[in-house]
């Protein structure tokens, strides 16, 4: 639960180098998705080579990064960041990127290359939701290594003592509190392993996407009332929690896109119906 890898100083420079797990988790992500998303692009015969399927891969990364960083800043900024330097907005390092914000923007930026290359976005949605999903589930690695993301205080036996000096330990005082961010890894690596089976079954192109979003909504609702930090829409005067919002929003596009599509159907199905 230390959030450094190392920390160096350099006295010359008077600069420390901490880099921080968290980015680790990520760049291991970006690594591991980069090669299911080429070896995806070839199964499939999508028309897009080796170097433009890295390109989109750091494209759709950047455009999660943004996503999630601006709903984090606009959902915190009244309480924290108009308090903080402006370079705080960028400090992802510290951890602060909202997941529903990644989603939605790694959804746009999809949209868009996929209109600039005439290349199918259902197939693309598809590969995206395996990359999300691993991302998510390594990602949560580093909330945990940072103090972050964690449950209300609990004497169940999965209980975690957060260090002193962490953002879960100034409410928990040296308690034990339920582990959220390990919870919502172990069920995104599970939805992973759903998604990784049903890739190979003969759905329509944009079944995975679909149901990569109904299924993470589902997981995220449920693990929701374990936050100790949700974000919250004040609608005249009456609190709406942004977690349960998202996910709706979300479920209804999937189940829209599935009956839209008629993606429960094979493809061999619809050829002959065609």
């Amino acid at each position: 639960m230390y959030p450094y890898i190392f920390s160096l100083e350099i006295p010359w420079l008077n600069i420390t180098l901490e880099p921080r797990f968290y980015g680790l988790f990520y760049a291991v992500a970006v690594l591991i998705g980069s090669q299911i998303v080429i070896a995806e692009i070839a199964r499939r015969r999508i028309k897009l080579d080796e170097d433009e399927a890295m390109n989109m891969t750091m494209l759709i990364f950047l455009a999660g990064l943004i996503g999630g960083r601006s709903y984090e800043v606009i959902f915190e900024w009244s309480n924290y960041y108009r308090f903080q330097p402006f370079w705080k907005v960028f400090a992802i390092w510290e951890g602060g990127l909202a997941i529903h914000g990644g989603i939605l923007g790694g959804i746009v930026s999809l949209y868009f290359y996929c209109r600039i290359k005439n290349i199918s976005l259902a197939a693309i949605l598809d590969i995206g939701a395996l990359c999300m999903i691993l991302g998510q589930a390594l990602g949560r690695w580093g909330n945990f290594t940072n103090g972050e993301t964690a449950g209300p205080v609990t004497e169940f036996w999965t209980g975690i003592v957060f260090p002193a000096g962490t953002a879960v330990d100034r409410y928990a005082h040296g308690a034990p509190v339920h582990p959220t961010m390990i919870y919502e890894s172990l069920g995104n690596f599970l939805i992973l392993a759903l998604l990784w089976k049903l890739r190979l079954r003969n759905f329509r192109p944009g079944m995975l996407g679909a149901l990569y979003l109904l299924s993470y909504s589902a997981l995220r609702s449920l693990l929701t009332p374990l936050r100790m930090d949700n974000q919250y829409f004040v609608v005249a005067d009456t609190k709406i929690l942004a977690a349960y919002a998202i996910s709706i929003l979300l479920v209804g596009a999937g189940l829209f896109w599935i009956y839209q599509q008629k993606l429960w159907l094979p493809d061999e199905a619809l050829s002959e119906k065609s």
